[in-house]
């Protein structure tokens, strides 16, 4: 009997992880192709299939919905990173590491995506207010990995080096956005080798 009940809430646990991962990608797909004033319940609910009861079970608000695909897409980006700088053998090719897996995260149509929900938090106290500890999360982590190259190559956290991080976070908004409007993929992937080349120079030097 017990092993039974067991089973039975496994089974309710894989449903609503299931749930969540339908409703999440639907977010995410809809506000990448219609934006975040296009990604109503409605119209998520209609890409689910599901009832919006069934949504809300999960989701009880937009602004909890659409943090919650940043913070997916945000614990994505954590792994990727944390993995792309255990591969550099120096200081210099942990950050290219780092700059190549944030320029490959930022064609994904879940950058496009977390980039509407985070310009939608200007207008909408709610959002911003569901967002806002999650994406501070995401900064502190970059940050301190940031901070740990740096030192370890005996560059100073000066308003220089914040200077360059400032345009490298410019830069990737940009990018972000090409890879929303412009058809041609390989004119943005070599514009972004050419500012990640800048960028390694800016920070370390020539090579």
């Amino acid at each position: 009997m017990a092993s039974s009940v067991k089973a039975a809430r496994r089974s309710h646990a894989e449903r609503s992880a299931s749930t969540r991962s339908k409703v999440l990608a639907a977010a995410r797909d809809i506000l990448c192709t219609q934006g975040y004033s296009g990604a109503t319940m409605s119209v998520i609910r209609d890409a689910t299939g599901m009832s919006l009861g069934a949504i809300q079970h999960q989701f009880p608000t937009k602004a909890k919905l659409m943090a919650s695909v940043v913070e997916e897409f945000s614990n994505h980006r954590i792994r990727i990173y944390a993995e792309a700088i255990r591969r550099g053998r120096t200081p210099r090719e942990a950050m290219e590491n780092l700059i190549d897996a944030n320029l490959d995260v930022i064609s994904m149509p879940e950058a496009a995506a977390s980039l509407e929900v985070t310009l939608a938090r200007r207008n909408d106290p709610e959002l911003d207010k569901e967002v806002e500890p999650r994406a501070r999360r995401f900064d502190r982590h970059v940050l301190r990995w940031g901070n740990c190259i740096l030192r370890a190559a005996g560059i100073s956290n000066d308003s220089h080096t914040q200077s360059i991080q400032l345009l490298s976070n410019a830069v990737t908004r940009g990018l972000i956005v090409e890879y929303i409007r412009n058809p041609d993929k390989a004119a943005i992937k070599r514009a972004s080798n050419i500012w990640k080349a800048q960028m390694l120079t800016l920070l370390f030097g020539p090579e």
